[in-house]
């Protein structure tokens, strides 16, 4: 098999790892065609920026049957692995033309997962000291990686992370009764937490969940995500909807809606950015949020005893709850405060599209402009009822 064969096979087989797709509204993945369509996507720097990568599988080969995984060992499908040589034949010209500005790589349970680590470090090391290259690598480890390969991965990586799928371990024994969820998962991830409070992982920890695989629900997932923020300092928790695939045991079962993985990502930041505990958040009973309208915006509707607050004197944690108000808008409030007060919605001109939802929930030097609560609710009730009837998944 040659190597533009492997990398069809490779290239699309890696898109089940989930990162930022796109790379924000004035930058894109450059034009590309056939599987690398898939293979460019966004990750984040050691500070944070977002940067193209060349996201690859280094082996889809796996020893492991897990229900919902379309590299299971059981599934029918063609296979292929890259040696060292190969990768570097993959990368570095892309590279140079700067299509790509890192590598997000992963592999299958290969031979079993002290084997697999070691062929992608391998790789990797290749790539840095036999062929120079110093660029920006994400590595996805897989589950089970030896305790002695933790350290020589914080010091090949820019970002590791290992994949939990699952929020729990009973959650996990549905899906994946093969990993244990301490040993496989928790255990190697808190190695790399040691690692990285050394400063050897500049672009910190990261795992993703298969929302709706294991029948979890938004609660289990924040929770969980909490404690990965808290005691495993982990930088950030990807969500990516669960999606079946023929010739799983899941192919069946009805697929996660994308709205669900987008409130999930937008409650997850709410905890990182917004200063909100994730048992303020707007479960329904079932442990969920609501799939209609976003989860600060719920929030905000069922507080109407926070509101309005006054924006010529609130603080920035008041200002971040107001709906439509972000980092970037509320600090340009603090800034413009001290030039001159608000007293009327043209003064906002310079939040942009935030004024239109503010409004409702702000006073300007005392006056209100926006709807009262009744009819504040009777409007996003409406949207949410459009919302519902549109295809959002």
């Amino acid at each position: 098999m040659d190597l533009d064969e492997k990398l069809a096979i490779l290239a699309p087989a890696a898109r089940f790892d989930a990162c930022d797709r796109f790379l924000g509204k004035r930058r894109a993945p450059p034009p590309a065609t056939g599987w690398n369509d898939d293979a460019v996507v966004a990750d984040a720097d050691s500070d944070g920026r977002a940067l193209p990568v060349f996201r690859l599988l280094l082996s889809n080969r796996c020893e492991w049957n897990c229900a919902y995984c379309p590299l299971r060992s059981g599934n029918d499908m063609p296979r292929a692995a890259l040696n060292p040589n190969e990768l570097a034949r993959v990368v570095l010209p892309r590279v140079e033309r700067k299509t790509v500005q890192g590598l997000l790589i992963s592999t299958g349970v290969d031979g079993s997962p002290s084997v697999a680590t070691e062929r992608l470090l391998d790789a990797v090391e290749a790539l840095r000291a036999r062929h120079g290259y110093t660029g920006y690598v994400h590595l996805k480890l897989p589950p089970g990686a030896p305790a002695a390969d933790i350290e020589r991965a914080a010091r090949l990586a820019d970002r590791i992370s290992l994949n939990l799928e699952a929020p729990t371990a009973m959650h996990l024994a549905r899906i994946s009764p093969e990993r244990d969820w301490l040993r496989d998962l928790i255990a190697p991830l808190a190695l790399a937490r040691d690692w990285s409070r050394t400063g050897a992982i500049r672009a910190g920890l990261a795992t993703q969940f298969v929302v709706g695989a294991a029948g979890e629900s938004d609660h289990d997932l924040l929770v969980t995500t909490t404690w990965l923020y808290r005691d495993l300092g982990l930088r950030r928790v990807y969500f990516g909807a669960f999606r079946p695939v023929a010739g799983t045991p899941l192919e069946q079962r009805a697929p996660t809606p994308f709205v669900r993985e987008q409130r999930l990502r937008e409650a997850d930041w709410l905890v990182r950015r917004y200063g909100f505990d994730q048992r303020e958040l707007p479960y329904d009973a079932a442990g969920n949020l609501p799939l209609h309208i976003d989860p600060k915006l719920a929030w905000a509707l069922a507080h109407p005893e926070r509101f309005p607050v006054e924006l010529n004197s609130a603080d920035r944690d008041e200002l971040l709850r107001v709906p439509g108000l972000g980092p970037v808008s509320v600090a340009r409030i603090l800034r413009l405060r001290r030039e001159g007060r608000f007293r009327e919605p043209a003064h906002l001109a310079a939040l942009g599209g935030a004024l239109a939802r503010a409004r409702d929930f702000v006073t300007l030097d005392g006056r209100f402009f926006g709807r009262n609560e009744r009819d504040r609710l009777r409007h996003y009730a409406r949207q949410s009822e459009i919302a519902e009837q549109l295809t959002l998944w």
